[in-house]
């Protein structure tokens, strides 16, 4: 025993181990980008159940939004003067505002260049404008070749971000800087790309916050943005962290990748920032209050423009809500976090040893319902996980584990355990229970000669006047009645977790305890038997139709302790229970006959189950071949089970009438079993005492009478 466990033990251990090591080499290194696929699916899924919408917008980032109230109002968004936004600019400094962004790409206009150069003055006045640049791949058939320097006129090194070397080589790369003409990005506090890079299935989780270009680092407008609000002097890098150092001193740890980029914790969906329309700005009504030491950025939510992105909240998103959100991120420092490949991996062991070491020892049944709660359980923990810690855990590579590990020890045990209980199921299934065959599978060593004691029930019944019966019939006919009774009569034993142990003609004996022990057995034993004689006594009417003959069937129940084990030789034998006990059982259910009962059990069972059946006494019997006479009960019926009135009248006066028989009071008595039969004129009990106090009365018995009623047959 010990031996088979430490074997399954390893077995599953080496199973787990192993599998955790293959899902981790498919979902990790040959088939990443499949599995980062699904993977982060999973994540949007579970970002749209932990992200709540705002109740109010966030107002600390105000979005002035290119609308299409503004274009209604303003014409074409394309043929706007530049004195419109140079009245914005002055309109927004004049009102004390934090910082602004214009998340636009602003060519010069050559046909109102004095537009441009009042822009240009407005910006360069304001001193807080972070201008919006763009880095683009060469394209050589369209002329527009990789650029081996910044735009001829552009003032980019105060643009540049001094990055560790560590992260400077990992950063993403790109060939042209647009736009070419510097106008307007001299004149501001600083740039920052707009570049937006979506993931392989196109949705926006993550934004780099540096690009290099021709060997110099460019911050992220958004990036940009965050660093001049908190006035930013240094940035470090020490993975999985950038490091920013502010001017007061305050260290601020943003979590990225290798290659720089951060993953967008989306405060809500669309319009989670507060809103207003750039045609509502420029005529004045808006309260000049409202801006005052708030971060502004303009942007657009209109479709014409190609700035709605898609991202794991919604498919259509507006960019300048996007840089607002990582922004915010920053600045608040509410960041989702991503774990290392090494607790990755960890990860996945753990879950392939903790699945492996428990299916090892579970049917199949039960490893599917084992592994389909370890999903669930890796589901609701990453989404926990998510909710509570803002902890992107994956769910994906563990769940493949689960599945992995499943399908190996599925196969190992059909390819090396199984094959054997195969074997043995098939050999025993046809002669013995199920419990049998499945306490067989479970210890092999007990097939073998021998047995162990243990306390269980056992059960006899038998078919009254069975060779009579068999007399008046042709064998084919025989034969098929008595399959019908005895496939009836079995299913209630299995039913209640009974042992058949064998069939003797028209005779069933069972056992309940065993193979399986279970504390109930004399209740199971009980339940059988009055579901055999109900279930019989509608065979009865069924057959009576059918012109077949009524079976009545008598039952004998006893508990106690026997003998289990296999009896036999060394080349055959039989899974049976031997003793006392059950020998008892038969000569009871020989007893109902002279009672006219159909249910005898014998004390030891009373003793079990007399708080939930109905029973009555039915005498003192020493049985055939026994000195010790033994307490014999009549089993009526459930304690749930409602009995009419006049029923219990009729048990309450055999009652009485039991009781004066054992203080001899013949008379007394007599008259209660007489009240007993005009209930019930068929009680066998009452009409077998009432005959014998009559007896008594002409010969009574010696002063040594003690009770007991003696069987001389079986």
């Amino acid at each position: 025993m010990k031996q088979n466990l430490a074997k399954k033990l390893f077995t599953g251990l080496l199973v787990g181990l192993i599998m955790g090591l293959v899902a981790w080499l498919i979902t990790q290194v040959l088939f990443k980008p499949f599995f980062f696929r699904m993977e982060a699916q999973s994540y949007d899924w579970r970002l749209r159940r932990v992200v709540e919408q705002p109740k109010t917008p966030i107002d600390d980032i105000v979005i002035i939004d290119v609308d299409e109230r503004s274009v209604a109002k303003l014409g074409s968004y394309h043929q706007w003067p530049r004195k419109y936004w140079a009245k914005m600019i002055r309109f927004l400094n004049e009102n004390e505002v934090k910082l602004i962004g214009l998340d636009f790409i602003f060519d010069p206009d050559r046909r109102h260049p004095e537009e441009d150069q009042e822009f240009r003055q407005a910006i360069q006045e304001c001193g807080k404008v972070v201008n919006a640049l763009y880095f683009s791949r060469a394209d050589s058939e369209h002329f527009r070749y990789a650029m081996s320097q910044e735009p001829k006129g552009l003032n980019y090194q105060p643009l540049l971000q001094e990055v560790p070397e560590t992260l400077f080589h990992n950063l993403i790369s790109e060939e042209r800087l647009e736009p070419e003409n510097p106008l307007f990005l001299n004149a501001g506090l600083s740039a920052g790309f707009v570049n937006l890079y979506p993931d392989p299935d196109g949705v926006l989780r993550r934004i780099p916050l540096f690009i290099r270009f021709n060997q110099h680092v460019y911050a992220a407008f958004s990036m940009q943005m965050a660093m001049q609000a908190l006035q930013v002097e240094k940035v470090d890098y020490e993975p999985p962290y950038l490091i920013l150092t502010t001017k007061a001193g305050q260290v601020i740890n943003v979590p990225i990748d290798k290659y720089g980029q951060m993953l967008i914790r989306y405060m809500g969906g669309f319009k989670s920032f507060r809103y207003i329309s750039f045609y509502d700005v420029l005529m004045g009504f808006v309260p000049k209050e409202f801006f005052r030491g708030k971060i502004v950025i303009f942007g657009s939510s209109l479709p014409g423009l190609y700035d709605l992105r898609t991202t794991p909240l919604q498919p259509a998103y507006p960019g300048v809500e996007v840089n607002a959100n990582v922004v915010y991120d920053i600045l608040n420092q509410q960041f989702i976090y991503r774990l290392s490949g090494t607790t990755v991996l960890l990860i996945i062991l753990l879950t392939g040893l903790i699945t492996g070491l428990l299916l090892i020892f579970l049917r199949p049944v039960g490893s599917i319902l084992v592994s389909a709660l370890f999903i669930f359980l890796i589901l609701i923990g990453g989404l926990w996980f998510l909710s509570q810690f803002s902890l992107w855990v994956p769910i994906i590579a563990p769940i493949f584990t689960v599945i992995l590990v499943f399908a190996t020890v599925y196969v190992y045990r059909y390819l090396f355990e199984e094959k054997d209980k195969r074997r043995i199921r098939k050999i025993f299934s046809h002669y013995v229970s199920p419990n049998v065959v499945n306490e067989i599978l479970e210890h092999p060593e007990k097939v073998k000669l021998g047995g162990e004691r243990k306390v269980c029930t056992a059960l006899f019944s038998d078919v009254a006047g069975f060779t009579t019966i068999s007399e008046q019939m042709e064998p084919e006919e025989l034969v098929a009645l008595l399959n019908e009774y005895l496939t009836e009569m079995t299913n209630i034993v299995f039913e209640y977790h009974g042992m058949l142990d064998k069939y003797e003609g028209d005779a069933i004996m069972a056992v309940f305890g065993a193979p399986v022990e279970f504390p109930e057995h004399a209740e199971y034993a009980c339940h059988a038997a009055i579901k055999m004689q109900k279930r019989l006594a509608q065979l009865r009417e069924k057959w009576k139709d059918q012109g077949k003959p009524q079976l009545h069937a008598r039952i004998g129940i006893n508990s106690g302790d026997m003998v289990v084990g296999n009896m036999g030789s060394n080349t055959r034998f039989d899974y049976t229970v031997m003793g006392d006990t059950v020998n008892l059982a038969s000569r009871l259910e020989g007893a109902n006959k002279v009672y006219g009962t159909e249910i005898m059990i014998g004390e030891n069972t009373f003793k079990l189950v007399n708080e939930k059946f109905v029973t009555r006494p039915l005498d003192l019997l020493r049985v055939k071949g026994k000195k010790k006479p033994v307490k014999v009960y009549e089993l009526i019926a459930s304690r749930d089970e409602k009995l009419p009135p006049e029923f219990e009248e009729m048990l309450a006066q055999y009652q009485k009438g039991f009781d004066y028989y054992l203080m001899r009071n013949w008379e007394w008595a007599m008259n209660h079993f007489r009240q007993a039969l005009q209930i019930k004129a068929d009680d066998g009990p009452s009409r077998i005492y009432l005959l014998r106090c009559q007896e008594f009365m002409e010969n009574p018995p010696g002063e040594d009478w003690d009770g007991v009623f003696v069987m001389k047959t079986k």
